[in-house]
């Protein structure tokens, strides 16, 4: 049966939301309308993809561009929550084709950060091999919580995160001082890190299935020094692991990390979730890599750069998958999403 794509960046918001019916941000909104054939990019002969805003109920047929009847397909979403659930039921998706309520509240607690801190924890446990970072990464559920990461560790920088966040949103980076202190807002958590010197960003993308957990490969990506998404690169595996090897004293832990995570995934999500799982990392300054800055079990960028990459693809159409503040573009063997100073000023 086809699959039903939709481009919905507002996942993790929603999932914060964790509302059936939840409104993103207007800036996010248009670019959901303006990105809303972005998942032609990765779409397969015979899917379709949903248009958004003022198209919403558009079917696109590959490669006609007709339509079709609504709620014929199985639904893949950049993100699976409760919010973009409901919208296929509105469209008559049945049921049955899409995740329940109970398996959407059990995905989103693997996507929170306090999944991400425990599952650091037991990669940690297991690790014995050297040529990664001191595991710093804590989730804060109170202001004790803090002050006792704080006393043991010291670091100077170190950055917080929002609970649910993606792209850099929800961070941010403090330097310690003895006469300062920072607050956490009360009745929310928050992870805490060391804030590294970074010198490259890289993620390792998997995919799991009821049967198996499938690695795709490798995808490096830039970011502020903040988090925030940049680009990611378009380049051979063999090329992007160069990238990667480089600015490593040698490549065992990177290849060991790929095991590593492999397992780990395998006992933890499989049979439990099912789709694309990105796991960020980072190599710092002393050839030591990050294992797990984020996970994000949503499609990503880096696998869209992958399968753009695959197919060839050199550049792309703004009328075709862009509207009018948002669109993607290929330019220096990068690929990434702009928008017009226009958006940006709010006008």
């Amino acid at each position: 049966m086809r699959r039903i794509l939709l481009f919905n960046p507002s996942h993790e918001m929603a999932l914060a939301s964790n509302a059936a019916q939840y409104t993103p941000p207007k800036q996010i909104q248009q670019m959901e309308a303006d990105l809303c054939r972005l998942p032609l990019l990765w779409a397969e002969e015979g899917d379709v993809v949903l248009s958004c805003g003022k198209e919403a109920g558009i079917e696109t047929v590959l490669p006609s561009m007709g339509k079709i009847k609504e709620g014929r397909g199985i639904p893949a979403p950049w993100g699976w929550n409760k919010s973009v659930r409901n919208r296929f039921l509105r469209l008559g998706v049945e049921p049955a084709l899409m995740p329940s309520e109970q398996q959407l509240d059990m995905w989103r607690s693997f996507a929170s950060r306090a999944w991400a801190a425990d599952y650091s924890s037991v990669l940690y446990s297991q690790w014995n091999d050297g040529g990664i970072v001191p595991n710093h990464v804590r989730y804060l559920h109170s202001q004790a919580d803090y002050e006792a990461w704080m006393e043991q560790y010291g670091a100077n920088p170190y950055i917080i995160k929002a609970a649910y966040s993606s792209s850099g949103r929800g961070n941010k980076v403090f330097y310690s001082s003895p006469l300062t202190s920072y607050s956490l807002p009360p009745f929310t958590s928050h992870l805490i890190d060391t804030f590294y010197d970074k010198l490259l960003d890289f993620a390792m993308e998997f995919e799991v299935t009821s049967q198996e957990v499938r690695y795709l490969g490798l995808s490096v990506f830039k970011t502020s020094p903040e988090g925030r998404y940049s680009f990611n690169y378009l380049r051979s595996q063999n090329e992007l692991r160069g990238m990667i090897v480089s600015l490593l004293p040698n490549a065992f832990a990177l290849d060991r990390l790929i095991s590593v995570h492999h397992e780990l995934l395998s006992d933890r999500l499989m049979g439990r979730y099912e789709g694309i799982v990105g796991i960020d990392m980072m190599v710092v300054r002393g050839g030591l890599i990050h294992p797990c800055v984020e996970i994000n079990l949503r499609m990503n960028m880096g696998v869209v750069a992958m399968k753009l990459y695959e197919k060839g693809v050199t550049s792309l159409s703004r009328s075709l998958y862009g509207g009018q503040f948002f669109y993607p573009v290929i330019e220096d063997g990068k690929f990434y999403i702009a928008y017009t100073s226009d958006m940006t000023s709010g006008q």
